[in-house]
């Protein structure tokens, strides 16, 4: 996983070296964001997550593209755009501010993940048995708000940078995300009967 966010926090924080590369407030703040994105997950990965099995060299390596590629492209679109008249209606600073609770509520929430995992000694790498249902948070609502987060992460990014383009990233982040949200719910169901049936799998009460 480090292999997957390292290149485009690199290329993120990179940008700020280039000439040119980043002018203006909303390109600034499009680039640190990105850079604050990956770098959490960097040192989530490194300090916070528990591993109980691991990705092959080829899946690590795509996903490693895909995050540069939409990195770069978001930082790329804003150089090119530079002159063009700014939207009429400004996102920019409503949207640092549903990308920072976006970051801290996926954070939190990871953090709560990790506790469990270590509480439950790493998931005995793969055995039902050691794992337990979710507490604390927005866990007693739905199955992930963790991903629940993130998805306001990506839609924060959009706003930063108002183009079709970070918004495309946002909504398919949200319908992938809502995916794995949906089938991890199943999950829970299938593997404790007990799983509360209130507890919904992205949306409180809602989905």
């Amino acid at each position: 996983m480090l292999l997957a966010y390292a290149p485009a926090l690199l290329a993120a924080a990179a940008s700020f070296a280039v000439p040119g590369a980043v002018e203006g407030a909303r390109a600034e703040l499009l680039s640190a964001a990105l850079a604050a994105h990956f770098l959490k997950r960097v040192l989530e990965v490194l300090f916070m997550h528990r591993y109980s099995g691991s990705m092959p060299l080829d899946t690590a390596a795509t996903i490693a593209s895909s995050y540069l590629l939409s990195t770069a492209t978001m930082i790329c679109e804003h150089h090119l755009s530079h002159d063009l008249p700014d939207p009429a209606v400004d996102l920019l600073y409503p949207g640092v501010v549903v990308f920072a609770v976006g970051l801290a509520g996926n954070f939190y929430h990871h953090y709560l993940l990790s506790r469990l995992r270590a509480d439950a000694g790493g998931g005995g790498g793969g055995d039902d048995r050691g794992y337990k249902i979710p507490r604390g948070g927005l866990f007693g609502l739905v199955t992930c708000p963790h991903y629940l987060f993130e998805i306001l992460d990506f839609f924060g990014l959009a706003m930063i940078a108002q183009t079709l383009y970070a918004l495309a990233v946002a909504t398919g982040t949200a319908a992938y995300l809502d995916g794995r949200s949906c089938a991890t719910r199943r999950w829970y169901q299938s593997k404790f009967q007990q799983f509360p049936a209130r507890i919904k799998a992205l949306l409180p009460y809602v989905l």
